[in-house]
């Protein structure tokens, strides 16, 4: 008979073994916002005012379909490990997520590449070449590979550029499917923070720095960045530095939350999309 003094233990290792796991499904984007691209945000709001931003102005229509040129990489049997009617169908999803602000997206060309070692995908050992050798301007370039391992280090769902970076999206074929990670990926790409971005600071749950702090947006909530529960709650409850408890929106398209909990996007968020297309990627075609 075990003594309680190892009964615990046991119940502690498994419990940290869980709560890594948890920690570890959670980080399911690669994508890093560049300390330039956060200098000239921040430099915006001292700029600015809150309405100059158009921060609380209806969501404008833009009327824009957008070109994706997916790029599927074999494996060393040839095997694609996804087909064009499931990359259309995340599409389409995507497509409903964006349609607030008038832009969907179609994919006009699929590239098949022959080069297994791309199914494992490095972002350190691969990005200059696959944008070397596999890329088409103008047009939103996606890259499917079995496994993809990002700027932070570590394997995960995806990861893009934030505007002004290469128009370049990269997904994990398994991931592919889960209704939300194109959609994720897709807002970096036009500039949204997650939600619980402290690059900018960090968000107070009163919304007093919401301008200035985490994602730079007043309609998503503060997130501590936690887990959700099966019931779409955040889990456990957590509180900010002014004892203040966390009440994100769990359903939000930019947190790390279950893909199974995430809805949509926010109408400032829509706005911020509008403005980062327009200034910085209204090349696309």
């Amino acid at each position: 008979m075990k003594s309680p003094t190892v009964t615990r233990f046991f119940v502690f290792i498994i419990s940290a073994m869980l709560l890594f796991s948890n920690a570890f499904a959670q980080m399911n984007c690669g994508t890093v916002a560049p300390r330039s691209f956060i200098n000239a945000d921040m430099q915006a709001v001292k700029d600015s005012s809150a309405n100059q931003r158009g921060l609380f102005f209806p969501v404008d229509c833009l009327g824009k379909k957008l070109s994706i040129t997916v790029y599927i990489f074999r494996d060393s049997l040839g095997n694609d490990g996804i087909t064009q009617a499931s990359i259309n169908s995340a599409v389409q999803i995507m497509n409903s997520d964006f349609a607030p602000m008038c832009l969907s997206f179609e994919v006009c060309r699929f590239v098949y590449v022959d080069n297994y070692n791309y199914n494992n995908y490095n972002f350190f050992k691969h990005e200059d070449e696959v944008y070397n050798l596999y890329y088409t301007p103008n047009t939103i370039n996606m890259y499917f590979s079995g496994k993809v391992l990002g700027p932070t280090g570590i394997l995960v769902c995806g990861y893009s550029h934030f505007p002004g970076g290469r128009d370049m999206i990269f997904i994990t074929k398994g991931c592919a499917g889960d209704g939300k990670t194109l959609s994720h990926e897709m807002g970096h790409f036009f500039g949204l923070y997650h939600t619980f971005e402290t690059g900018t600071g960090v968000e107070l749950i009163n919304g007093s720095n919401c301008l200035t702090a985490g994602d730079l947006i007043c309609d998503t909530p503060a997130d501590p960045g936690g887990s959700s529960g099966i019931d779409c709650q955040l889990n456990p409850y957590l509180a900010d530095i002014n004892g203040n408890w966390y009440v994100p929106q769990i359903g939000n398209i930019m947190s790390y939350y279950s893909p199974a909990c995430k809805c949509g996007f926010t109408t400032q968020q829509f706005n911020r999309m509008i403005q980062q297309f327009l200034a910085n990627r209204n090349y696309l075609w």
